[in-house]
């Protein structure tokens, strides 16, 4: 029988079809963003590796400083504003770049206008990961969240086939306005939401609220983290994988200009849309079985594993084909595990911790992200980057099955 709580949360097509536009015209203007930041790279720099990880930690530093702070204000805000200001701000700061970098020629102001994005994206992304279980109810997380992340999946073959298509036959500079104005468009999707939840009648009177200090309220929400065995798994497996990310990302990207005409953007191309439909595959895949519960570590260990031949497929050298293959495979494998692990932090957060609870797991796993570039970045100059990437993926199909054990073994023990 649906409580009366969970029919509060149906909220009307119009207007999750308004977030599902918004989602995918906001991570269009993401990997948009990303796709440009590197193409500009592999252009311009003479030292791709090394640039490209200076930007990473211009986009983790934020991550460090502020984090803990701006998970503590989204718990005090209305999240759905949150999400139209600051796709207001990050299209704003996107136009600057073209401007900025052909004035002066050097990757540091562009660096300073990824701090300024990444603070945009620590108000946006624990908003939005937060503002979801607000709207739907707890059974139903994991099919919207595929779904959501569906859109995300657009986005992100969009941004990779239309940055291609735009780097390669009109301009660098065109890029960056077309993303600004990609979250311009999703700004006045965004308020349809924001404009909902202010709209809609409260069910009771609400009893005053207590806001803690800010250094208390951190506080919380670390010991709220440290206290739940059920946050601590999710948690670690969104780790693993963005680890395993930033050496990806890294290696990858010599192999692909490496095996790229001279001057393109045809392999980054390449590579991103294969991983954008390998995570298709896997969003329909998780959608159709979400109630699977019983066997998911199993299934979880398994996609663990497909990252070893995802590695090996890519590292092989055999050119854009293979780098496209093991993509895809590795997308296919990211996909379930993200989707899920994110339906279970929600599932699992009460409504008024998540904004530090979500902003806690943007620190843990963007250091984790920034550690990974940097090492391989470092390792590469010593060894083949064939070599790291295929041991890159036996260790996170290790260390992913390890996790999956021993946190399935805790909560024997604990029950």
């Amino acid at each position: 029988m649906t409580t009366r709580n969970e029919q509060t949360k149906h909220i009307p097509l119009l207007f999750f079809t308004m977030f599902w536009v918004a989602q995918a015209i906001s991570l269009f203007g993401d990997r948009l963003n990303n796709f440009s930041l590197v193409a500009l790279i592999n252009k311009f720099s003479d030292n791709p590796g090394l640039t490209l990880s200076n930007i990473y930690l211009a986009m983790f530093l934020p991550v460090f400083i502020l984090a803990p702070l701006i998970g503590v204000f989204i718990d005090r805000l209305n999240k759905g504003w949150v999400l139209v200001a600051t796709d207001i701000l990050r299209g704003a700061l996107v136009l600057l770049i073209p401007a900025l970098f052909i004035h002066t020629g050097s990757f540091l102001p562009v660096m300073a206008i990824v701090f300024l994005l990444t603070t945009g994206n620590l108000f946006f992304l624990p908003a939005k990961s937060g503002l979801i279980p607000e709207l739907v109810p707890p059974d139903r997380l994991i099919r919207v969240n595929s779904i959501l992340w569906g859109a995300g999946i657009a986005g992100m073959i969009g941004g990779f086939l239309g940055g291609g298509l735009i780097f390669d036959y009109l301009s660098w500079t065109t890029c960056f306005y077309l993303d600004g104005a990609t979250y311009m468009l999703s700004a006045i999707l965004l308020t349809g939401i924001a404009l909902h939840r202010r709209t809609k009648a409260p069910e009771a009177p609400r009893p005053e609220t207590k806001h803690p200090s800010i250094l208390s309220a951190v506080r919380e929400g670390l010991d709220a983290i440290r206290q739940s065995k059920k946050i601590l798994h999710p948690l670690g497996v969104q780790s693993i994988v963005f680890f395993g990310a930033g050496g990806f990302s890294v290696l990858a990207i010599v192999l692909i200009k490496d095996a790229s005409p001279p001057g393109s953007s045809l392999g980054l191309s390449i590579a991103g849309l294969s991983i954008g439909f390998g995570m298709g595959i896997g969003s329909i895949v998780v959608n159709r079985f979400s109630s699977a519960k019983r066997h998911w570590g199993a299934i979880e260990a398994g996609l663990f594993a497909l990252l070893v031949p995802a590695a090996a497929v890519i590292a092989s050298g055999l050119g854009l084909g293979t780098i496209g293959a093991g993509s895809f495979i590795a997308g296919l494998s990211v996909s379930p595990l993200v989707i899920v692990s994110e339906s279970e932090l929600q599932r699992r957060t009460s409504n008024g911790m998540r904004g530090r609870i979500f902003s806690f797991r943007e620190i843990l796993t963007r250091s984790l992200f920034l550690i990974s570039a940097f090492l391989f970045s470092t390792l590469g100059k010593h060894i083949g980057e064939g070599t790291l990437l295929i041991s890159l993926g036996l260790f996170l199909a290790c260390i992913g099955i390890a996790w999956i054990k021993f946190t399935e073994r805790s909560s024997r023990t604990k029950s």
